[in-house]
């Protein structure tokens, strides 16, 4: 990810990680996602742990 990146939510979150599809690092999101219990309210996005997501909200 691009220290320019314009998401306000911090550089640690999935939408900062996967805003822009020419700086993705897959490799990088694999580990925060292969075991997903939170669902972000705000984008859909998924991860293993809350501190990933903006709005997290359990799976389960």
């Amino acid at each position: 990810m691009s220290s320019d990146s314009k998401c306000c939510c911090g550089p640690d979150k999935m939408c900062a990680l996967t805003c822009c599809p020419c700086d993705l690092d897959i490799e990088k999101i694999k580990p925060l996602v292969n075991n997903p219990q939170f669902i972000c309210k705000a984008c859909g996005r998924v991860a293993n742990e809350e501190k990933s997501l903006c709005q997290p909200e359990p799976l389960k």
